[in-house]
């Protein structure tokens, strides 16, 4: 090897060290501010964690506000006939159905974790609304009823207004705020009547099938039919002249006995039996299941199971229970 040849061995280490420093981002000092290269993103910081909000008790599914989950319910009974428009129920977070007399149906709607601007036709007081929603508490607004209804009422420990108090119902009409501020203070939030699905639980543990249609078909009553969409995961039915929607249908078969009122006026009325016990189908999803309800008395709760005796889960959102009588036909599809 000659001396050029030497020479170019011995400085190739040094060239390849002093380029690889020259190159090299200086570390900056310790409480010094970092320099952040032009040609790359400045680093996001992590968002901070947004507080989840509670659920509501009638519908499993967050609130819009939090002091929403702890609110008194209001509760309204409305009589529908197939030619009425009835308002609110699109903001009920729970309705009962019963077949009244004359081809109408007596429904029985509560509010609590959504209001209304308007509610109606608000309808008298009747037996199936007292036992459906004593043990939820709720303050109702009603128009009057049989003097043993209104004996009935009294009895329960439920509080309410009619239009007789004031101007809260007017002209068969109420709204949400209006009952929530006619309301003794220290209503409590409801106790929750389903046990709605968490973390993606199936309607049943056992004999869960496809649906997509739900029908109920009385003598003498309004069909009801029941179709889900797919799309906004929520079954579609008509009452009356509007259309409404639910997360969940609940079809409780019972017995139906005919009530002989004297006061204010002579009539027979058909009165759901909801104490007691009895079969049933819910819709909710894109499944259906059957299994059996049980309702001891006006402060228990309904308990809603499979046929192994397991809960039910229904999907979080609100929910129609209907009362249909034994000789009705109920069908899934």
């Amino acid at each position: 090897m000659n001396r050029r040849q030497m020479l170019r061995a011995a400085l190739a280490p040094a060239l390849v060290v002093g380029l690889g420093t020259a190159c090299s981002e200086p570390q900056p000092k310790a409480g010094s501010v970092d320099v952040v290269d032009p040609g790359s993103a400045p680093a996001t910081p992590a968002p901070s964690p947004t507080p989840s909000l509670p659920a509501g008790p009638l519908t499993g599914a967050p609130v819009s506000a939090a002091p929403l989950a702890g609110r008194q319910a209001v509760a309204v009974p409305l009589r529908v006939s197939p030619s009425t428009t009835p308002a609110g129920l699109d903001a009920a977070d729970l309705v009962y159905a019963e077949f009244a007399e004359s081809d109408t149906l007596h429904l029985t709607a509560v509010f609590q974790s959504r209001d209304a601007a308007k509610v109606g036709p608000v309808a008298e007081i009747r037996p199936v609304d007292i036992r459906s929603v004593a043990v939820l508490r709720p303050f109702v607004g009603y128009d009057g009823g049989p003097t043993g209804f209104l004996t009935q009422f009294e009895k329960s420990g439920l509080a309410g207004i009619t239009p007789d108090d004031g101007d809260v119902i007017d002209d068969g009409y109420t709204s949400t705020a209006a009952l929530l501020k006619a309301a003794p203070k220290g209503g409590q939030p409801p106790t929750a009547p389903l046990d709605h699905a968490t973390d993606g639980a199936a309607l049943a543990a056992r004999d869960l099938v496809p649906a997509t249609e739900l029908s109920v078909a009385v003598s003498g009553g309004p069909p009801m039919v029941w179709r889900y969409d797919q799309q906004k995961s929520l079954w579609v039915g008509k009452v009356g002249t509007a259309t409404v929607t639910a997360a969940s249908v609940i079809v409780l078969t019972m017995e139906y006995r005919t009530l002989d009122v004297r006061n204010p006026s002579p009539r027979s009325l058909p009165s759901a039996n909801v104490f007691g016990e009895g079969a049933l189908i819910a819709v909710s999803g894109p499944s259906s299941a059957k299994g059996r309800w049980r309702k001891p008395g006006l402060g228990m709760v309904c308990t809603l199971a499979d046929n192994g005796g397991d809960l039910l889960h229904p999907q979080p959102g609100n929910a129609w229970v209907i009362y249909a009588p034994t000789t009705a036909k109920v069908t899934v599809k």
